[in-house]
């Protein structure tokens, strides 16, 4: 296990205990509501409170990837405006586009499908990558995800600097619409919060689901608005009505190349929210207790 890792761990549970507060290994004394969420969602609770422990482990994930690199995480940024550039002078030629409107579409498509395809697909290792750190310290297993997100969000961050020239070049100016993106990003945050945590639970029962997403993920690229227009599918929308993919990457999209997400875009995200963040806590509540026998 990593030195700095472990270092995290023992601080953040040391402080909390010297405090009284009890986060990880005791249980604080809550009004009737809270208990009633606590009850509910324990896990996931404590792990959005263990807030300092998932950002260090985000954070030493990002570093050990790209230590001793140079440019570290702005290769990311190199390569995905190489593929974007590309991509978007080819496609723009095949689809009869004005590259103008295209390219900033592809390229923040590209942008916002990088970050959503890589966490959950690693939301798989989620809790397997963690096998040393669960079997020996009592953490929410919900920080293991939480960790996962937080880190491609980081990632993120880099790689959507890559949109700044192209806003320049093509002449698109903020808006007030434009801050529409920032509910938007944190819709498709806790999206991928709940998903996370249904794959991770999923991937550690199942060896095989790591692979079957993975497919899955492939396949979803090509059928989601990110590398061909909505509007060359003329009226038969359907393929990106039902597509909760679309719908959250648009949120985010949208905004940030002058347009506005569509209102059944928001209802269907948010209701993802709900709906999905039940089925994850439900779930984690069933297994939490054969998660470390599965490992």
């Amino acid at each position: 296990m990593n030195v700095a890792v472990v270092e995290a761990i023992t601080d953040i549970v040391d402080a909390r205990l010297n405090e009284n507060t009890k986060l990880l290994l005791v249980e604080p004394k809550v009004s009737r509501s809270q208990a009633r969420i606590d009850l509910f969602a324990r896990d996931l609770y404590y792990g959005i409170r263990a807030w300092r422990l998932w950002i260090t482990l985000g954070w030493n994930d990002i570093a050990l990837r790209y230590r001793r690199s140079v440019l570290g995480p702005l290769w990311m940024t190199l390569s995905m405006g190489i593929l974007v550039i590309s991509l978007g002078f080819i496609y723009s030629q095949i689809f009869h586009t004005d590259i103008r409107t295209f390219l900033p579409y592809l390229a923040m498509g590209f942008i916002v499908w990088g970050f959503l395809s890589s966490t959950i697909n690693e939301s798989s290792g989620a809790f397997t990558e963690s096998e040393r750190i669960i079997k020996q310290i009592k953490v929410p297993f919900s920080v293991f995800v939480l960790r996962v997100v937080w880190r491609n969000f980081i990632v993120l961050m880099h790689t959507i600097i890559l949109f700044i020239p192209i806003a320049i070049i093509f002449e698109i100016s903020p808006h007030v619409t434009t801050l529409l993106a920032l509910p938007g990003l944190a819709v498709l945050y806790l999206n991928l919060v709940w998903i996370g945590l249904v794959i991770a639970v999923l991937s550690t029962r199942f060896r095989d689901i790591p692979q079957i997403v993975a497919s899955i993920m492939q396949i979803a690229i090509f059928a989601t608005p990110v590398m061909w227009p909505v509007s060359t599918l003329g009226e038969q929308t359907l393929i990106v009505d039902i597509n909760p993919l679309y719908h959250w990457l648009e949120l985010v999209r949208a905004p940030l190349i002058g347009g506005v997400p569509s209102t059944s875009s928001w209802v269907s995200s948010i209701g993802s929210v709900v709906t999905g963040t039940v089925l994850a806590v439900l779930l984690l509540r069933r297994v939490s207790r054969r998660i470390v026998y599965w490992l």
